[in-house]
């Protein structure tokens, strides 16, 4: 393969684009009991959190499949381990990662990679006299009891940290008071994915009412973004309303980027990328495909000028990979009328990306890294232009 030749050219440094959450085939659920039985219904319930988790969607416990799947939990864990917390015993599940994905395939359920939105989360609490913005390490149970939701749903969180940088960008009221502005510029340090706005109002009664405002851009978009914000408003205790809110920023969040596996798989498709500039550009982009949940795996084919085409072997639909990788950054999807479509690969030596044509002691490129092909057709919708 063509990328074994570019290897010597650089050392592979890529953007973060968002947060890879890094547990999400790993569950701790305690233990109701000391018995046989006990440790099954643990085990039951472990996988039932990993696979809302890997989905994204908390009705996949409805699906039939996955029903009998989780009377069989045994089959799917890797790794298992006992351990304590707040003083009750607890179970340590690890599951596989490819029988879940398989499981998920068969079922044809959806699967949200590990590649996930990160959400800067700006809470203020009023407790009817005096109201204080949230800090990361705020002791305010609300904060405590949101990361969880949030974990158990495998959505990343950032807090912000209150230091003096935070507490002269934004005040009280204009968290209150909703002033984009200001927020949006506290917001860009954080490189978020996404910002959600919280107001916390204390009850009488012990309760907490939420009223929070989800903008589903990166900061500095929000304020020219065409779109509202998704709102909700819910009441309860600490954890009902926490969790109500997370699952909701989660449903919408999931419905835009899982995809759907099931049914009759794409086979195998060549796109074109054009505008690869450097080394860099190229194995970036190579992560990027073979990172999506639509691939089982990606090629590079051939290499002409600044376009790569690459054999993508496809896990889910071809409508289903474009829908996935229209949701990255790094790529948009064009027409260009200079594709390579129908370019049979020769049986000659290729220059690499950005190599000098002058003698190198570097590694030759020789007809057997370059597969060979009769044809790389690319079709028109898919050519793709790389944003380096």
């Amino acid at each position: 393969m063509l990328r074994f030749a570019l290897l010597f050219l650089a050392v592979l440094a890529l953007p973060i684009q968002a947060a890879t959450v890094n547990d999400l085939y790993q569950t701790q659920v305690t233990l109701i009991g000391n018995d046989q039985q006990a440790d099954q219904a643990a085990r039951e319930q472990g996988l039932a959190n990993v696979l809302v988790k890997i989905s994204g969607n908390t009705d996949i416990l409805n699906n039939p499949a996955i029903k009998t799947a989780i009377t069989n939990s045994g089959s799917y864990i890797s790794q298992f381990g006992y351990s304590q917390v707040d003083g009750q015993r607890a179970i340590d599940l690890s599951f596989d990662k490819n029988q879940i994905k398989q499981l998920l395939i068969q079922s044809k359920a959806s699967i949200w990679k590990d590649q996930r939105p990160n959400i800067l989360v700006w809470m203020v609490d009023s407790d009817g006299q005096q109201r204080n913005i949230l800090w990361d390490q705020s002791t305010n149970a609300l904060i405590n009891d949101t990361k969880q939701a949030a974990d158990s749903r495998g959505l990343p969180l950032t807090f912000p940290v209150g230091d003096i940088t935070d507490a002269t960008a934004v005040n009280v009221s204009d968290l209150w008071g909703n002033f984009i502005d200001p927020i949006a510029a506290a917001s860009t340090r954080y490189h978020a994915d996404g910002v959600l706005l919280v107001k916390a109002q204390q009850q009488p009664n012990g309760n907490v009412s939420l009223n929070w405002q989800f903008y589903p851009q990166q900061p500095s978009k929000i304020a020219s973004a065409d779109t509202q914000p998704i709102t909700g408003t819910t009441s309860g205790t600490l954890a009902q309303t926490s969790t109500k809110m997370i699952n909701q920023v989660t449903d919408y969040l999931a419905h835009k980027y899982a995809v759907v596996l099931g049914g009759v798989a794409g086979g195998q498709i060549n796109i074109e990328v054009d505008n690869i500039q450097s080394t860099e550009d190229f194995f970036a982009l190579e992560k990027m495909l073979n990172n999506l949940t639509t691939v089982g795996s990606a090629n590079a084919m051939r290499i002409k000028g600044n376009s790569v085409i690459f054999q993508l072997n496809l896990q889910g639909s071809e409508q289903a990979f474009r829908q996935e990788i229209s949701h990255d950054d790094q790529v948009h999807q064009t027409q260009s009328a200079v594709a390579f479509a129908a370019d049979p690969v020769l049986p000659t030596a290729t220059a690499p990306v950005g190599a000098s044509t002058s003698t190198s002691t570097a590694p030759a490129i020789t007809t057997s890294s370059v597969p060979v092909v009769n044809a790389l057709t690319v079709t028109p919708q898919n050519i793709y232009y790389w944003n380096s």
